[in-house]
């Protein structure tokens, strides 16, 4: 089967990160013998990041949002001006290994196949300081919320979407279907500005019947904490992904059961934090009640 591949970079004041890693994409690219486009979709970036890719790499289709409007948005601008088969979409601080794409692309000859996600090596100052590898996680249930468990071995074939069953993180980069993505409609706005929409895509996959892929012959590094935690306060972004793991998980629990134990450990928790100054939680769960409430009601609308 005839591939070709988009690869989507959502940009944010990433003018060296980009200098630093595009060359990695294009010498990946230039391994696999298919037509390709790179995109760039521009945050509203406060840097010269779009005059320096114009300069510097002219051949990069980029796409400037007029303000800044978070990480699903902007991916998804990307998402549907791409052209090409296979999407790859992947975040600024990311360093392709050469044979990226070759060990990828044959996966999606078949045509159930949603997305692909490889290893990614998370290091800090260089590779060779090493700080984790993300492999593959299992979904699962505490304390009311739903959870990934990273530290489980990859099993074939477990990628379920349930409870109890393997779960594919797609998180800083992944391989996916052009046609699938648009037919899920993208990343999830809700989770804007970030955090949990790439979870939230990979489970609606799986659950509408769709494959993820485990490939560990695919891997990329990325260096840990150089992009959101530049620009946002740790309050925000406690605030934030606290507030869309209580978006995730009323998107996804079903039956009585769930219901019932996150309801109550929410209560209890609602009840209780302020005993310990947790106001976070109280604006976490206050946020993620009108943020759901809003989107629903537009859904109807």
């Amino acid at each position: 089967m005839e591939h070709s591949i988009s690869v989507i970079l959502p940009n944010y004041n990433g003018r060296s990160l980009l200098l630093s890693n595009l060359p990695s994409i294009v010498t990946a690219l230039e391994n696999v013998e298919c037509d390709f486009e790179i995109i760039v979709v521009d945050d509203c970036s406060a840097d010269d990041s779009v005059d320096m890719l114009q300069k510097e790499f002219p051949f990069v289709k980029v796409i400037v949002n007029e303000i800044n409007q978070g990480f699903s948005y902007t991916c998804n601008r990307g998402i549907f001006s791409a052209k090409n088969s296979i999407l790859c979409i992947v975040n600024t601080d990311v360093t392709f290994t050469p044979d990226y794409f070759t060990n990828g692309i044959r996966y999606f000859d078949d045509a159930n196949v949603f997305a692909l996600k490889g290893n990614i090596i998370n290091y800090q100052n260089s590779i060779d300081e090493v700080v984790s590898i993300e492999k593959t996680a299992q979904l699962y249930i505490k304390h009311g919320f739903l959870r990934f468990n990273k530290k489980v071995d990859y099993v074939p074939n477990s990628f379920t979407g349930e409870i109890g069953g393997q779960f594919v993180l797609l998180g800083c980069c992944f391989l996916c279907s052009r046609e699938k993505a648009i037919e899920l409609k993208g990343f999830d706005e809700i989770y804007s500005p970030f955090y949990w929409e790439d979870s939230d895509i990979a489970l609606r996959a799986l659950r509408k019947g769709y494959g993820l892929i485990y490939e560990p012959l695919c891997v990329v590094y990325h260096k840990a904490s150089s992009t959101i935690p530049n620009f946002r306060s740790s309050t925000k972004i406690k605030l934030v992904s606290n507030r869309n793991k209580f978006i995730f998980s009323w998107k996804f629990l079903h039956g009585s059961k769930q219901w019932l134990n996150h309801i109550f450990y929410t209560l209890i928790n609602l009840s209780v934090r302020w005993i310990i100054l947790d106001w976070k939680y109280y604006v976490a769960f206050f946020n993620a009640f009108t943020r759901f409430l809003i989107f629903k009601l537009k859904l109807l609308s």
